[in-house]
């Protein structure tokens, strides 16, 4: 046989090996979720909460929408009824979130005046408009709701909120009175933010994310991350961090004073919101849509799934066994979590 013929028959035989072989790449389970209901909202479905019974939606120009949990069936509201009969009609909704240990909605609304509205949900047929909070409550980017630990004078719960100015904590009896408890003023605008009992957490856009002792107030570290910080998550001894073109940053927070950025995923679209369930997180991405990681090891978490055929997401929350993404053009999707 010819030589060059014989080294010929090596080389394809080298690419035929080649070929058959199979790549050694990190293993990825099946779909992480399947969506299993598409629930159409009148409005942009901004923000979303729930409790045991129903997920409340805050559709901006559209009102609210309160959803079955257990039937999905929707009940819609674009005026309120006060507890002396009379109607307050609503305006631009922003923010909700829901306290069911005391039957309450918050919800942020912009209209002439950006304010804090409080709703009873005993029934959540009839929501019922209790009181409004006006002052220092302009420019809301994120809003979220607490029982007391310790309540003390008729406070009985607390809602959280940070804006351009930074963030502000504050109780309420539940009925008609507030009292703000403490407030961080912050150096750039407080985006997003997440409470444990001893510090507190910002999202801080350009200047990144930012964690505070929450007794004395002071600044305890923070951390640049690429993109900007807009909502963060805390899990155990890491941050994960939606960062706007950024996507995804997780940083080791285990030592607050010298916080670590551990890793980071560039998702298509402007990553918006985080929610973090069990060893999923699933980030927001505007025009990308929906990604959900595994998060089981922070420091190398992994991609499993992308929804990125539902259109422009603002929003997406885990619910009990189920994910919900609030979608701009496709409302509301339930996916069950496998």
């Amino acid at each position: 046989m010819p030589r060059k013929i014989a080294i010929l028959m090596i080389m394809v035989a080298i690419l035929l090996l080649a070929a058959c072989a199979k790549r050694n790449t990190e293993y990825q389970p099946d779909e992480a979720v399947t969506l299993v209901k598409q629930i159409p909202v009148v409005g942009n479905p901004l923000d979303l909460s729930h409790d045991d019974s129903s997920i409340y939606v805050a559709l901006d120009q559209g009102g609210i929408a309160v959803i079955n949990r257990n039937n999905y069936n929707q009940k819609w509201f674009t005026n309120l009824f006060a507890e002396d009969g009379s109607m307050t009609t609503l305006g631009r909704i922003k923010k909700i979130t829901a306290l069911p240990q005391f039957n309450r909605l918050f919800i942020n609304e912009i209209t002439a005046t950006d304010r804090i509205t409080i709703l009873d949900i005993s029934d959540p047929d009839t929501l019922v408009y209790k009181f409004n909070i006006i002052g220092g409550t302009g420019g809301i980017r994120a809003m979220d709701s607490f029982p007391l630990d310790t309540p003390s004078d008729n406070f009985l719960m607390a809602v959280g909120y940070s804006s351009g100015d930074g963030f502000k904590y504050d109780r309420y009896d539940g009925n008609h009175y507030s009292e703000n408890q403490f407030r961080i003023l912050t150096p750039a605008t407080a985006s997003g933010f997440f409470l444990t009992t001893d510090k507190v957490y910002i999202a801080c856009e350009q200047r990144g994310l930012l964690i505070y002792d929450r007794a004395t107030l002071q600044l305890l570290g923070e951390l640049a991350v690429p993109g900007e910080a807009l909502k963060v998550k805390v899990e155990g001894n890491y941050a994960f961090i939606a960062s706007r073109q950024a996507g995804l940053n997780v940083v080791d927070v285990s030592n607050p004073a010298a916080p670590v950025r551990v890793g980071g995923f560039d998702t298509t679209g402007y990553a918006n919101s985080i929610d973090i369930s069990g060893n999923l997180a699933a980030v927001s991405s505007g025009s990308g849509g929906v990604y959900i990681f595994d998060i089981t090891n922070p420091k190398s978490f992994f991609l499993v799934q992308q929804l990125n055929t539902i259109g422009y997401t603002n929003n997406a929350r885990f619910v009990g066994d189920k994910l919900v993404v609030a979608a701009r053009d496709q409302g509301l999707l339930i996916y069950e979590i496998h």
